[in-house]
């Protein structure tokens, strides 16, 4: 993490270039938001996989791989509710920089962001069910964020979204060449900046209230819901077959 401008910049580039999340990466990231929400030197984020590297593929299949359907999965999905709020609390505007894929996790972290811009490469993609997990969470933010017709499609089909398809479903806001993404992220954060802070910071908990609140409603539902689909054991085997393919 790292202010230049005001403008908080968050990158979670990991071991890999894909940006897995683990349980141990998403708390990290939440504690950071939630410090960067309390800092007075920054008036806007950025988040960013890493130049070069996807925005974020989703869970760490190495750590999920493992899961039984018991205890550890509330852990997991206590980690991915804390991290879309502490995301969605900061009161200062937020832009997700989005290179590569962002997938599962990645697309969900995303729409927790005021502002997307996607490099003309990326690809988002929403693909619980094809792996055999619910997907409780990304149903919930695709359609608020959305609608219901695009949050159907990218659950049933678990296609890719390319970028074009993704502005015209307003899933990204803008999209610029590759090089381009994070210059772009920067200079629109800096820009919205500069509004009133006081404007926003008295909009964004009406904007995000309803949001929060229905998140923190569904992780019940989710847990139960994903302890039923890791303890089948599918989602694990399929899971185990593509990091054998990485």
């Amino acid at each position: 993490m790292s202010v230049s401008n005001r403008v908080g910049y968050v990158s979670f580039e990991g071991a890999h270039h894909s940006n897995p999340m683990s349980i141990d990466r998403m708390r990290v990231l939440a504690g950071i938001l939630s410090d960067l929400e309390r800092s007075d030197e920054v008036s806007a984020v950025v988040l960013h996989g890493g130049a070069g590297n996807s925005f974020a593929v989703g869970g760490d299949f190495h750590e999920v791989s493992h899961f039984s359907g018991h205890d550890e999965v509330d852990v997991w999905i206590d980690a991915i509710t804390e991290l879309y709020v502490a995301s969605l609390e900061v009161t200062k505007p937020t832009v997700a920089a989005i290179e590569g894929y962002a997938i599962g996790i990645g697309l969900q972290l995303a729409l927790t962001c005021d502002y997307r811009i996607g490099a003309t490469t990326s690809v988002l993609r929403m693909p619980e069910f094809q792996l055999g997990i619910a997907c409780n969470f990304g149903a919930y933010m695709l359609e608020r964020s959305v609608g219901r017709h695009v949050m159907q499609n990218m659950l049933m089909s678990c296609e890719e979204w390319p970028a074009e398809r993704s502005v015209a479903d307003g899933l990204l806001h803008e999209v610029v060449p590759a090089e381009e993404v994070l210059t772009a992220a920067m200079a629109r954060a800096s820009a919205f900046g500069d509004y009133n802070p006081a404007a926003v910071r008295g909009t964004k908990p009406h904007m995000n209230g309803e949001y929060i609140r229905g998140l923190h409603a569904l992780r019940d539902h989710a847990k139960k819901s994903h302890r039923a689909a890791f303890a089948s054991g599918l989602p694990q085997e399929q899971m185990r077959r593509i990091v054998s393919r990485a």
